[in-house]
C-alpha cells in the first residue's frame, strides 16, 4: 500500500531514469528533488541519456548518476533486485523493463501495454491538460504517491574545477572586463520552427552594442551542421564582438553562461541550463511551445516573449514575428537601463 512506503524506513535505494534531451532532463529535476526531500536517507541513483547525463552530476540531492539507452538496458539488471522504489520517465519499453527487473517497486506514465502498466506498482496517465506546465506533468510521478514539492526551479551544480574553467577561459579571451550577454540562437534541427531568425539576432546585437561598445556576445550551439551554419552566420556578423563557443561540452558551457550579465535565447536546452542560475534571462516562444509550459519557473529576473500568434497557431508561424524591438525593450529591463 501507499501508506506502507510512505511511512516505511525500508526505502534505502531509489532509482530514477530519464533518458531524453537536456530541456526534458533538467525539467525532472524539481520531482527527483521532491523524493529526495520526502526519503531523506535514502540514496538516489539517476541515469540518464549517455551524451546528457553530465548536467546532473554533483547535484546535493542525488547520491550516484550514469548514463543508459533504450539499447543498453536489454543486458543489463539480470542480477536481481538493486532498488527499493524507481521512476521511470518516458516510453521506451526496455527502460521500464529494465526498471522492473532491477527495482522492487516501480512508477512511471502508463505505457500503453498492459502486460507492462500492470507489473508497475503505479501507472500514471499523462496529463492531457494542454497549459500544464511540464515541471507539473513530471511531478506527477511522485505525487502518486503523495510526494509533493516545495520547490519547482530547476537545478544544476557547478563545481569550482567548474567555475575555474569558465574564469580561465573567459581571461584567456581577454573577456574579463566586458559586459557578457549570452546568446543561444538555435534549437535543435527538428524543432527549427521555433528559431528567431538569425536575422533578427544580429539586428538585436548591433542595436545593443551601439548603446554600449562594451557588450561582448557569447555563441552557445551545437555542432549539427544546419546549427553551426546559422550560428558561424551569426558569429561573424558580430566580428569584434562575439566569441563562439560552439560545440562546447554541456558542463563546461553552463560554466561559462554562470559568469555573464545576460542571456537571449530560444526555447531549447541551453536555455533551461541558464534558468538554473539567478541571471537575468531572456527567452523567446513560438505558439506551439508557449512560456506557459516550458517557461522558466520561480526565477528571479526572467522575460519571456511569447510568439503573438495566440489563435490558428502552426508550425509555419513564422517567429519573425516577434519583433526586434520587442526583445530590445526587454533586454533594457534586464539590465535596467545601465546598458542601453
Amino acid at each position: 500500500m501507499i501508506k506502507n512506503i510512505m511511512d516505511s524506513n525500508s526505502v534505502q535505494k531509489i532509482l530514477v531514469i530519464i533518458v531524453s534531451r537536456i530541456g526534458d532532463t533538467l525539467l525532472t529535476t524539481p520531482a527527483i528533488e521532491s523524493i529526495s526531500g520526502h526519503f531523506k536517507d535514502s540514496d538516489i541513483t539517476v541515469l540518464a541519456h549517455p551524451k546528457r547525463y553530465t548536467i546532473l552530476q554533483h547535484l546535493p540531492f542525488v547520491h550516484n548518476v550514469g548514463f543508459i539507452s533504450k539499447n543498453t538496458a536489454i543486458w543489463k539488471g539480470r542480477f536481481g533486485k538493486k532498488y527499493d522504489l524507481a521512476f521511470v520517465y518516458g516510453y521506451d519499453k526496455n527502460l521500464v523493463l529494465y526498471a522492473l527487473r532491477v527495482s522492487n517497486r516501480v512508477i512511471a506514465f502508463k505505457q500503453g501495454n498492459n502486460k507492462i502498466d500492470n507489473r508497475l506498482y503505479k501507472s500514471v496517465e499523462f496529463p492531457t491538460s494542454k497549459n500544464m506546465h511540464f515541471v507539473d506533468i513530471f511531478l506527477t510521478l511522485p505525487q502518486a504517491i503523495e510526494i509533493h514539492a516545495d520547490n519547482k526551479r530547476l537545478s544544476l551544480s557547478l563545481t569550482k574545477d567548474d567555475e575555474l574553467f569558465a574564469e580561465n577561459i573567459l581571461t584567456e579571451n581577454k573577456l574579463s572586463n566586458k559586459l557578457l550577454i549570452g546568446i543561444q540562437a538555435v534549437s535543435f534541427p527538428t524543432k527549427a520552427y521555433r528559431d528567431w531568425p538569425t536575422e533578427c539576432f544580429l539586428e538585436l546585437c548591433k542595436k545593443i552594442i551601439d548603446k554600449n561598445p562594451n557588450v561582448h556576445f557569447l555563441i552557445y550551439g551545437g555542432r549539427a551542421e544546419k546549427e553551426k551554419e546559422k550560428l558561424d552566420w551569426l558569429f561573424n556578423g558580430l566580428s569584434g564582438y562575439a566569441t563562439s563557443f560552439i560545440g562546447m561540452p554541456l558542463r563546461e558551457t553552463a560554466a561559462v553562461m554562470s559568469k555573464t550579465r545576460l542571456y537571449i535565447g530560444v526555447d531549447t536546452g541551453p536555455t533551461h541550463i541558464m534558468s538554473t542560475f539567478n541571471i537575468p534571462m531572456i527567452a523567446l516562444f513560438h505558439c506551439k511551445l508557449k512560456s506557459e509550459i516550458y517557461g522558466a519557473l520561480e526565477h528571479p529576473c526572467y522575460f519571456a516573449i511569447d510568439h503573438p500568434n495566440k489563435k490558428n497557431c502552426s508550425e509555419t508561424s513564422a517567429m519573425s514575428d516577434i519583433l526586434v524591438k520587442t526583445v530590445l525593450e526587454a533586454v533594457n529591463k534586464a539590465l535596467n537601463d545601465l546598458v542601453i
